[in-house]
């Protein structure tokens, strides 16, 4: 497979799932996107800190009985 191969599959893949697919390569700067990402992450690692339950702490919850 070549690379126009892997964009037409991948373009029928988000096709089939009800995706769209860009027309171009948009008008967002890397440093742009990297900076969004940057700031998403952010959000999902706050929320992922709050539910995080090591396996210490889920064993003595199992221990203690308490949830």
């Amino acid at each position: 497979m070549n690379m126009k191969d892997w964009l037409e599959r991948t373009n029928k893949f988000l096709e089939s799932n009800s995706l769209d697919v860009l027309a171009n390569a948009g008008n967002i700067s890397h440093e742009q996107a990297m900076e969004k990402a940057h700031v998403e992450y952010e959000h999902f690692r706050i929320v992922q800190d709050k539910k995080y339950l090591s396996d210490l702490d889920k064993e003595i919850m199992k221990i203690t009985g308490k949830k």
